[in-house]
């Protein structure tokens, strides 16, 4: 998993944009294009794709906060001259792209907490998940029933098995196939070579979800032909449960590596 954000490039042929002369000028701006406006009320417009830089008078050229936003996100830097031509300064377009997830936890299981951090993510999503099942059964589930589940569940990582036990493979191949899709290692190692099994993990955060939802759903059934339809009915309905884990393991991972 990725998430990264890319100003928009100048187009081919794009150009310097040089602002300055005596006149007075403002710079406003459209969704497209920077707007040029003089003192005779003259109008000029450039197009972003045609412009590759800007290089703006310091003393008669004054810009809107929208025009500056925009060079930014379009990638355009800008620099401010004197009246003897000296800079006095210059703003830059931040490129800005997160490390992909892959790489964040990799260098995360290598810290020396690296294995205590991981275990605790993995106890916080545990509790989400016993959260969210509690919220969706509130008229059910009793204060002594949270207690048992949550001591069992977040804590021992145990939960009644309602479900045949083969929609757990069909759960751990869809996993395996969304890591896969990250470009994600299914297993981590520790400084001191401890083993983090995500796909395991990733599966039982989502097995224990199913399970917990599931009632008293017959764990007798076990022909692939229905065990499979149950699972894509299941999967289908909770199509973000496992990226809300990954979302979460990523944000978990970056903020303790900028700690």
């Amino acid at each position: 998993m990725k998430t990264s954000t890319h100003p928009k490039q100048p187009g081919p042929g794009a150009r310097a944009l040089y602002l300055g002369g005596r006149d007075h000028k403002r710079v406003s701006c459209t969704e497209e294009a920077l707007v040029v406006t003089n003192e005779r009320a003259q109008v000029m417009r450039f197009p972003l794709k045609r412009v590759a830089r800007v290089v703006s008078s310091a003393d008669v050229v004054d810009w809107s906060g929208p025009a500056l936003a925009l060079c930014m996100k379009s990638g355009i830097g800008i620099t401010w001259l004197d009246a003897k031509g000296q800079a006095v300064g210059s703003i830059y377009a931040q490129l800005r792209q997160t490390a992909s997830l892959s790489t964040v936890l990799e260098l995360w299981s290598e810290r020396e907490d690296g294995v205590v951090l991981y275990q605790n993510w993995l106890r916080a999503r545990r509790m989400d998940v016993l959260v969210r099942w509690s919220e969706e059964h509130a008229k059910s589930v009793t204060p002594q029933e949270w207690e048992a589940t949550k001591r069992d569940y977040v804590y021992g990582g145990h939960f009644n098995i309602h479900l045949p036990v083969a929609l757990r493979g069909l759960c751990l191949a869809y996993v395996a196939a969304q890591l896969n899709g990250h470009g994600m290692k299914p297993q981590l190692w520790g400084p001191r070579l401890e083993a983090m099994n995500l796909d395991d993990d990733l599966c039982d955060l989502l097995w224990a979800e199913m399970n917990l939802g599931a009632g008293t759903l017959a764990s007798q059934v076990d022909d692939t032909a229905t065990v499979t339809e149950l699972f894509e009915r299941w999967s289908a309905r909770n199509a973000s449960a496992l990226t809300l884990h990954l979302v979460h393991l990523h944000r978990t991972a970056l903020k303790a590596m900028h700690s």
